[in-house]
């Protein structure tokens, strides 16, 4: 997996060593009044925590993808093609995200953003850089409604220990990939230099704008280029970072989770609006026991996944729900009588795993159970996120590892995945769970490892990609009929 939050002062002129915060740096006044309000905080979300466990009881980046309605998915998918395992080095292989066009498939990794033909898998080429000895280090989750993306580059040696990845560019699919500009973004200076990190967050804001997410600020940037504003997170405490961790958009918010180290990390919430202002009067604390880990959810929810420790068989995964100003609303256990939550996650580039849980609207839907077993199939559970009750929990199938493929007003589709045998999709009705067989894939000429896999459908074209270095690269599952 890549190096995760390697802060590096930019342009810097030592010698690979990362330059800590000096012990007379300044922690602006606000980011001492968040520290004196984590106590506060983490009581309501336990109570909050109690509440759901009294109303209902069920189960990050989440599934969140915009879906098609009806029909969903041709009668039968096939393996249409297959690319072969990606090559290079293990910290800069690991997969970014997706994107899709009618006609081309993007694939944007460490080592490059790839451009495949849907139909064929026919390498049509990449994503060149800029300028020469660039490498792409951060995409937006996906392009906007008229194909606009962006990428984020370094320059130099990837790997070094003071890789600056500060340049961003916005790229027009339907143009030839053009670059509508590229410009250098970096976070506030910290002793004189501006703070930078070898990887970062983009994210569209209601299509017009994106967020750039550097170690200490978010940088509003119009379509056009202009920077329209810059947030900046409560600063650095005397040889400790405080650092944004991560950042998700919920149509005019903004979720950026800031974390500071210190005896372990510690985590504060704060929701922007469009124009970068903080609706919230202070970043709101998370409480997150020690070993366990938070992170953000995509959807029209504002959502965060709180998973325990390894090993702490007392605690349950929860998902901690905010109001639009930014407040907690609730913390809802994710527990069933089918057994325990299966968060499937894989490994990003520069980021925390990527959870496949499916969000729309006010719902959310996870996989609970056993999927190996061969008597008790694994269950799909239908949270309400306003009330943190079960609404139903439905059985998919025996020995099957649940993916979700996105969902809707009317459904949650799920692909019934298997090792090495014919997989099914269906369509679980969001009013009482009734399942749907929509749609039978044929086993692809290799074993797959589901759980790991990142899972992408859209308009009847399935694609199964390796996180990392696997057997393959990408499996894509078309119609056999044209």
């Amino acid at each position: 997996m890549a190096r995760q939050h390697q802060l590096q002062p930019y342009p810097s002129t030592a010698s690979g060593r990362t330059s800590s915060p000096p012990s007379g740096a300044r922690l602006r006044q606000r980011g001492r009044r968040i520290l004196a309000g984590t106590a506060a905080v983490a009581l309501l979300l336990v109570g909050t925590t109690a509440c759901g466990e009294k109303t209902g009881s069920t189960d990050s980046k989440s599934s969140s993808r915009p879906t098609p309605k009806e029909p969903f998915a041709p009668a039968q998918l096939a393996q249409s093609w297959k690319t072969p395992a990606v090559e290079g080095s293990p910290l800069r292989t690991a997969l970014m995200t997706t994107w899709h066009t009618k006609a081309a498939y993007y694939v944007g990794r460490g080592t490059g953003v790839e451009i495949l033909d849907t139909a064929t898998g026919k390498k049509l080429g990449v994503v060149t850089p800029p300028e020469p000895d660039m490498h792409p280090c951060g995409m937006t989750e996906d392009l906007t409604a008229d194909g606009i993306g962006a990428i984020a580059w370094l320059k130099g040696d990837p790997e070094a220990s003071g890789a600056s990845c500060d340049r961003v560019s916005l790229v027009d699919t339907r143009n030839g990939n053009a670059f509508l500009w590229t410009k250098q973004v970096s976070g506030a200076p910290l002793d004189g230099k501006p703070l930078t990190n070898d990887t970062i967050r983009l994210t569209f804001i209601d299509g017009n704008l994106l967020a750039v997410m550097t170690p200490n600020t978010v940088v509003g940037v119009h379509r056009n280029g202009n920077e329209e504003w810059t947030w900046r997170n409560p600063g650095v405490p005397a040889n400790q970072y405080v650092l944004n961790w991560d950042m998700t958009a919920h149509g005019d918010r903004l979720m950026v989770m800031i974390g500071m180290q210190g005896g372990g990390w510690r985590y504060w919430m704060a929701t922007l609006d469009t124009k970068g202002k903080e609706l919230a009067p202070e970043p709101v604390p998370m409480s997150v026991p020690m070993g366990a880990s938070v992170n953000l959810l995509d959807g029209a929810a504002m959502t965060a996944l709180l998973t325990p420790a390894v090993g702490d068989k007392d605690k349950k995964p929860e998902i901690v729900t905010f109001t639009r100003e930014g407040s907690i609303a609730r913390g809802i256990p994710l527990a069933s009588t089918a057994g325990p939550a299966q968060l499937y996650w894989s490994s990003r580039l520069g980021r925390h795993h990527y959870h496949d849980i499916a969000v729309h609207g006010s719902m959310a839907y996870f996989v609970a159970g056993d999927s190996a077993s061969d008597t008790a199939p694994a269950q799909i559970i239908a949270l309400n996120l306003a009330t943190g009750a079960t609404k139903w929990t439905q059985p998919v199938s025996t020995i099957t590892t649940p993916r979700f493929l996105g969902a809707d007003d009317d459904n949650v589709y799920v692909l019934g995945g298997k090792a090495s045998q014919d997989m099914n999709v269906y369509a679980f009705s969001t009013k009482d769970g009734t399942k749907t067989q929509i749609s039978t894939v044929k086993a692809p000429d290799v074993a797959l490892s589901m759980p790991g896999l990142s899972v992408d459908y859209n308009a009847g074209s399935l694609a199964l990609t390796e996180p990392g270095r696997g057997r393959f690269g990408t499996i894509m599952f078309r119609s056999p009929t044209p």
